[in-house]
Protein backbone atom coordinates (compact mmCIF):
# COMPACT_ATOMS: atom_id res chain seq x y z
CA UNK A 1 0.00 0.00 0.00
CA UNK A 2 2.90 2.43 0.93
CA UNK A 3 4.45 1.94 -2.36
CA UNK A 4 1.53 2.44 -4.17
CA UNK A 5 0.68 5.80 -2.31
CA UNK A 6 4.17 6.95 -3.33
CA UNK A 7 3.83 5.97 -7.07
CA UNK A 8 0.54 8.25 -7.00
CA UNK A 9 2.63 10.84 -5.06
CA UNK A 10 5.59 10.62 -7.84
CA UNK A 11 3.62 10.81 -10.65
CA UNK A 12 1.21 13.74 -9.39
CA UNK A 13 4.51 15.40 -8.56
CA UNK A 14 5.45 14.86 -12.10
CA UNK A 15 2.39 16.14 -13.52
CA UNK A 16 2.58 19.48 -11.60
CA UNK A 17 6.45 20.21 -12.57
CA UNK A 18 5.46 19.33 -16.42
CA UNK A 19 2.77 22.20 -15.73
CA UNK A 20 5.15 24.52 -14.71
CA UNK A 21 7.62 24.26 -17.09
CA UNK A 22 4.73 25.31 -19.84
CA UNK A 23 3.87 28.22 -17.00
CA UNK A 24 5.13 32.32 -18.57
CA UNK A 25 8.42 32.71 -17.68
CA UNK A 26 9.03 35.93 -16.04
CA UNK A 27 12.91 37.51 -16.43
CA UNK A 28 15.64 38.94 -13.87
CA UNK A 29 13.95 42.66 -14.42
CA UNK A 30 10.25 42.06 -14.38
CA UNK A 31 9.67 41.19 -18.34
CA UNK A 32 8.06 38.14 -20.44
CA UNK A 33 11.06 36.12 -20.77
CA UNK A 34 11.26 33.33 -24.01
CA UNK A 35 14.06 31.29 -25.07
CA UNK A 36 15.62 32.06 -28.60
CA UNK A 37 18.83 29.85 -29.52
CA UNK A 38 20.80 29.64 -27.26
CA UNK A 39 19.39 33.08 -25.38
CA UNK A 40 16.74 33.65 -22.75
CA UNK A 41 15.35 36.99 -24.25
CA UNK A 42 13.39 39.07 -21.78
CA UNK A 43 11.12 42.00 -22.84
CA UNK A 44 10.75 44.79 -20.78
CA UNK A 45 8.22 47.55 -22.18
CA UNK A 46 8.10 50.92 -20.11
CA UNK A 47 5.74 53.44 -22.70
CA UNK A 48 6.72 53.41 -25.97
CA UNK A 49 10.40 52.28 -25.06
CA UNK A 50 11.26 48.86 -24.99
CA UNK A 51 14.51 47.10 -23.60
CA UNK A 52 15.09 43.59 -24.53
CA UNK A 53 17.63 41.74 -22.12
CA UNK A 54 19.99 38.50 -23.25
CA UNK A 55 20.79 36.10 -20.86
CA UNK A 56 22.66 32.31 -21.80
CA UNK A 57 21.17 29.29 -20.53
CA UNK A 58 23.76 29.48 -17.78
CA UNK A 59 21.61 32.60 -16.91
CA UNK A 60 24.61 34.71 -17.46
CA UNK A 61 24.43 38.04 -19.05
CA UNK A 62 24.99 38.14 -22.37
CA UNK A 63 27.06 41.15 -24.06
CA UNK A 64 25.08 42.88 -27.03
CA UNK A 65 28.13 44.81 -28.47
CA UNK A 66 27.58 44.65 -32.39
CA UNK A 67 24.20 43.05 -32.40
CA UNK A 68 20.87 44.68 -33.87
CA UNK A 69 17.28 43.36 -33.22
CA UNK A 70 13.65 44.10 -34.24
CA UNK A 71 10.94 43.55 -32.36
CA UNK A 72 7.28 43.02 -34.51
CA UNK A 73 4.71 43.52 -31.89
CA UNK A 74 0.82 43.25 -32.43
CA UNK A 75 -0.83 46.18 -30.53
CA UNK A 76 -4.44 47.26 -31.52
CA UNK A 77 -4.82 44.90 -34.24
CA UNK A 78 -1.72 46.64 -35.84
CA UNK A 79 2.21 44.95 -36.19
CA UNK A 80 4.31 47.80 -34.96
CA UNK A 81 8.12 47.41 -35.82
CA UNK A 82 10.27 48.34 -33.29
CA UNK A 83 14.38 48.67 -34.36
CA UNK A 84 16.37 47.32 -31.66
CA UNK A 85 20.18 48.77 -30.62
CA UNK A 86 22.75 48.18 -28.60
CA UNK A 87 22.16 49.90 -25.08
CA UNK A 88 24.37 48.51 -22.14
CA UNK A 89 25.73 45.25 -21.10
CA UNK A 90 23.49 42.98 -22.03
CA UNK A 91 20.46 45.29 -23.26
CA UNK A 92 18.52 46.63 -26.77
CA UNK A 93 16.96 49.40 -27.04
CA UNK A 94 14.26 50.46 -29.16
CA UNK A 95 11.41 53.14 -29.44
CA UNK A 96 7.78 52.59 -30.88
CA UNK A 97 5.46 54.88 -32.28
CA UNK A 98 2.80 53.79 -29.70
CA UNK A 99 2.28 53.02 -25.90
CA UNK A 100 3.57 48.76 -25.48
CA UNK A 101 1.43 46.92 -23.21
CA UNK A 102 2.81 45.27 -20.43
CA UNK A 103 2.67 41.39 -21.98
CA UNK A 104 3.04 42.03 -25.95
CA UNK A 105 2.33 39.83 -28.46
CA UNK A 106 4.95 38.91 -31.46
CA UNK A 107 8.21 38.21 -32.13
CA UNK A 108 11.75 39.36 -31.53
CA UNK A 109 14.29 38.60 -34.04
CA UNK A 110 18.28 39.62 -33.06
CA UNK A 111 21.59 38.72 -34.72
CA UNK A 112 24.35 38.30 -33.57
CA UNK A 113 27.82 40.66 -34.09
CA UNK A 114 28.58 36.56 -35.30
CA UNK A 115 25.53 37.44 -38.07
CA UNK A 116 23.32 34.67 -36.71
CA UNK A 117 19.99 35.09 -36.11
CA UNK A 118 17.66 33.89 -33.43
CA UNK A 119 14.05 34.70 -32.66
CA UNK A 120 11.88 34.63 -29.22
CA UNK A 121 8.22 35.00 -29.58
CA UNK A 122 5.78 36.06 -26.82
Amino acid sequence: MKIKALVIALAALAVSTAAQAHAPKVGHNGGPQADAGSFHVEVVPKGKALQVFLRDHGDKAVSTAGFKGTAVFVIDGKPQRINLAPAGENTLKGEAEVELPAQPKGAVQITTKAGSTVQAKF
